[in-house]
């Protein structure tokens, strides 16, 4: 503790005036006046006040805050928190969230910045997590929406969720519009996603969340949506969830209810509820050997589009990735092994079991390159085509570069019927603070445009 005049009680209870400073670990509180309690960790600090941190520091005219659990609050702040510029009439911390009022928020250091977005009440997470009401949005100086309410990740140098709603075309559905957001309720959470298409059917989902945990703000699993796999390998995607869950989207066509409860172990339980038939599903995660093992079991009446097949089936499914294992100084490798079994109303059995061994290398420190072989052997006969899209034994490619422009391609080449079976390319032109990202999928014929927040 530094100040110009200090009176103390008892080395516990202090007053500390003129240029005053208290440390407690990584942070620290300026002030012209500070009252606090060492014991308890609680201090009042008034006039030109600033708190730092590890995370950022933030100004204020009043302070009330406790340096051992982070609770508080401050008057008239402005600041700056892992990237993230904030002014906001009042913020109270409860030790793992901030929640604010009057707010504008943007990750941009010029002036004036690129965007901004102002809220009546706004909510960070530790885990970055923007959850705002009566929200604007500014952009290059052009107000350009005004929404009740909006909740998105912002990215630590890497992009978050799309802020935007998602521009893309398809040249089988033609221009597509997607959303999506998550909207807090006192026993878990609510997510909706709507996507529209110029020929073809919409697409309404809507999952419900529960939390599980008590403590801190335990977001649902990103990778685990209901058509994706726990593990993300190198060569299995192109940095996009959209694109792995696209097909079998399209199998379930309609409007769909989803109920997911979530762990912080990495437990999920699901039950899929979809208009064109039911499905009720079971999905775990474990580690095993240094690796993850997922399992699913799946039960229902399904009507595939645009096959318009119909059947009961049976299906589980186990699927372990290795952990990713260093070769010298500059390659790594890992292994995934997949076993599904089904039971149909319409047809036999059917199963397959896969394996996929990647080995990628780090070129440079911008550059990656990955290569890897993907085979399949199969049993039976499944009506689903979905069923029957993962079993083709593919030799895939992928080159990521990040530099001022970064590009990502990923091909697979079709080993059976000697020709490319897909192209996945992903563009993100140079930015500042919102991140533009241009993706394409040869095989759907599809185009998407995403705009994200990227926090410094």
């Amino acid at each position: 503790m530094q100040a110009q005049r200090v009176e103390a009680q008892e080395f516990q209870r202090f007053i500390a005036e003129g240029d005053a400073e208290v440390q407690w670990g990584s942070r620290s509180v300026r002030a012209q006046r500070i009252e606090g309690d060492l014991q308890t960790g609680w201090i009042t600090a008034t006039g030109d006040v600033l708190l730092s941190d590890e995370r950022g520091a933030l100004r204020a005219s009043h302070l009330r805050f406790n340096l051992k659990t982070r609770e508080g609050e401050l008057a008239s702040v402005h600041g700056e928190i892992e990237g993230i510029f904030i002014t906001a009439t009042s913020l109270q911390s409860d030790g793992n969230t901030l929640t604010m009022q009057d707010v504008t928020l943007t990750t941009c250091d010029r002036q004036p910045p690129h965007f901004l977005l102002s809220a009546s009440q706004l909510s960070l997470s530790s885990t970055l997590r923007v959850r705002a009401r009566k929200v604007s949005l500014t952009a290059w100086g052009q107000r350009w929406a005004t929404v009740p309410y909006l909740s998105r990740r912002v990215g630590r140098r890497e992009p978050g969720e799309p802020l935007l709603p998602q521009i893309g075309y398809s040249r089988r559905r033609g221009v597509m519009l997607s959303y999506g957001d998550l909207l807090p309720q006192r026993w878990g959470q609510v997510r909706y996603g709507v996507r529209l298409f110029t020929r073809h059917d919409p697409e309404i989902r809507v999952d419900l969340l529960r939390r599980l945990d008590k403590l801190g703000d335990q977001e649902p699993l990103s990778h685990l949506e209901p058509t994706e796999r726990p593990g993300v390998s190198f060569l299995e995607t192109v940095s996009t969830s959209g694109w792995r869950a696209l097909v079998r989207t399209e199998s379930k066509q309609g409007v769909y209810l989803s109920l997911r409860a979530n762990s912080p172990v990495e437990n999920l339980q699901r039950t899929d509820l979809y208009l064109r038939g039911v499905e009720l599903g079971y999905q775990t995660i474990a580690p095993l050997g240094g690796g993850s093992l997922e399992s699913e079991w799946r039960l229902g009446r399904l009507r595939e589009s645009p096959t318009l097949v119909t059947s009961t089936r049976a299906v589980a499914l186990l699927r372990w990735q290795s952990p990713t294992v260093a070769i010298g100084r500059w390659f790594v490798t890992d292994v995934i092994l997949d076993a599904r079994a089904g039971a149909y109303t319409s047809a036999e059995g059917y199963g397959w079991v896969r394996a996929q061994w990647g080995i990628y290398w780090n070129v440079r420190e911008r550059v990656r390159a990955g290569a890897g072989l993907s085979l399949a052997a199969t049993s039976g006969n499944s009506p689903f085509v979905s069923d029957r899209l993962e079993t083709r034994r593919e030799a895939r490619f992928r080159i990521r570069w990040t530099a001022n422009w970064e590009v990502d391609v990923l091909g697979m080449w079709d080993m059976e019927h000697h020709r490319w079976r897909d192209w996945q390319v992903a563009i993100s032109p140079p930015s500042h603070c919102i991140q533009p990202r241009i993706l394409w999928s040869y095989q759907q014929r599809q185009l998407q445009v995403q705009l994200s927040l990227v926090s410094r």
